[in-house]
């Protein structure tokens, strides 16, 4: 009796006559029915990425020292792929098993690590050359891209964008090379240094000197140096430049650039300030432009593609995300007291008005320019008028949400989380100023106890 087969159609076996090394594979119809069968499951799929996941993490956890420890061996989950294989056919049929890059790729990972797993238990130098194929491994985990449909799409993404990032590679390079043509005009021979500080030239960097450290005295040679990253010439200056662009410890370049004074002489602190300009330039063109033109590209990219995956559906772009909108969307709710005569309702047609609104946005505007009005330093009187102007806007805005609790009710005005937040808001600030009350009085009454420190909430 024949295993029922998935919804998805299964290749018909070929009349035609095939090779012999598929001859096998061929034949044995009912292993064949039975490896579809295994692959439309319903948790196939889930329970490959299980495998993959656990076969990383034991990737991951190998010793790296001790090659035939005993959890080295866990991470061989490999066979499964076998039944796939077994499944499509391998490749002179449509839908076969090497038609697809992905599958190729599966073939490739899978291959090396069984051979180097059937050639784990003998020596040899051959032998050893055939276990390095256990590298291939490591390309495990791109496995469950195959798999995740978004993932997948993330792949497609870049792999079409390798175009134009090529073209736009190109004229980075372009401009890469014309800045490093001007560094090395500009700072060319003038990177070098004495390690005595106190010597300028390379003839007078010679003999010892003394090195201060805290309370010990030690006699260095002077030797003349070159720092690190230098502009001697065009190949360095590259390097210098892409080490600038990764914002990883250009200052260091930059002060370099600033204190270069001549060929051929140590530096000077500060003798060149307008060098930075270079590299506010610099700056400019490469990590601000260049980069946010490659991240538009994929951008871009990424929506081309999801609008070739929809260019068979017979709605258009604009169509399509209103018919999103309308799924996705919520609808607002908005309470209202039913009553129009009672004075609830008058007082929620108030508080909702936009002239109230305005007003509540003004106290705010207001209520931070004063809180950006402390300084260090400041007079009592100043201080003391900022207090109260403080006091002033918390009593306002406690009005505000007294009168929106009476509008709303406390259950409907405590459902917005800006109202809670307004709320919590409005207690601190009067906790805070009936703290520092107290504590000014306190101190007023002894005055050792230690000084108050004022500060406002928002």
């Amino acid at each position: 009796m024949l295993l029922p087969t998935a919804t998805r159609p299964f290749s018909a076996i070929p009349a035609k006559p095939l090779p012999v090394i598929f001859a096998c594979m061929l034949k044995s119809t009912e292993l064949r029915r039975l490896c579809h069968y295994v692959v439309n499951l319903r948790y196939f799929e889930m329970c490959i990425l299980m495998v993959i996941t656990m076969s990383s993490i034991a990737l991951a956890a190998e010793d790296p020292v001790q090659a035939n420890a005993p959890h080295n061996n866990v991470s061989q989950t490999d066979f499964i792929d076998t039944v796939v294989m077994i499944d499509l056919g391998l490749l002179l049929h449509p839908g076969s098993y090497f038609r697809d890059l992905w599958n190729i790729l599966d073939f490739i990972v899978v291959s090396g690590a069984l051979v180097a797993f059937a050639c784990s238990g003998t020596k040899g130098k051959d032998i050893n050359t055939i276990k390095s194929l256990r590298v291939l491994r490591v390309l495990r985990p791109l496995k469950t891209i195959k798999r995740l449909p978004k993932l997948k799409a993330v792949f497609d993404c870049v792999v079409n964008s390798l175009k134009n990032v090529l073209n736009i590679l190109i004229v980075y390079i372009l401009f890469m090379f014309i800045f490093a043509v001007i560094a090395v005009q500009l700072f060319k021979g003038k990177f070098f240094y004495c390690t005595d500080e106190s010597k300028g030239l390379e003839k007078d960097c010679r003999g010892q000197f003394l090195d201060y450290d805290k309370d010990d005295v030690e006699a260095k040679p002077r030797e003349w140096k070159k720092y690190e990253f230098h502009y001697d010439n065009v190949l360095w200056a590259f390097l210098t430049l892409f080490t600038v662009s990764t914002g990883e410890g250009w200052p260091v370049v930059l002060k370099h650039s600033v204190d270069a004074t001549y060929e051929d002489q140590g530096p000077s602190p500060g003798f060149r300030m307008e060098t930075s300009i270079f590299y506010v330039v610099y700056f400019v063109v490469f990590p601000f432009f260049f980069v946010n033109i490659f991240v538009a590209l994929i951008i871009i990219t990424f929506q081309e593609q999801g609008d070739k995956a929809m260019s068979e559906c017979s709605l258009e772009k604009n169509e399509r995300a209103c018919i999103d909108f309308a799924i996705n969307a919520k609808p607002l709710t908005r309470y209202m007291p039913q009553n129009k005569q009672s004075f609830q309702y008058k007082m929620w047609k108030f508080v909702v008005s936009p002239p109230f609104e305005y007003a509540i946005m003004t106290l705010i505007a207001l209520n931070t320019v004063v809180l950006m009005m402390k300084f260090y330093g400041a007079p009592d009187l100043y201080e003391s008028m900022l207090k109260y102007l403080n006091i002033v806007f918390t009593a306002l805005f406690t009005l505000e949400c007294i009168l929106k609790i009476i509008a709303f009710g406390p259950l409907n005005y405590l459902k917005a989380a800006w109202n809670v937040f307004d709320f919590v808001t409005v207690l601190g600030s009067i906790t805070d100023i009936l703290v520092t009350e107290i504590k000014v009085r306190a101190v007023a009454i002894n005055p050792s106890l230690p000084p108050v420190s004022l500060v406002p909430l928002l």
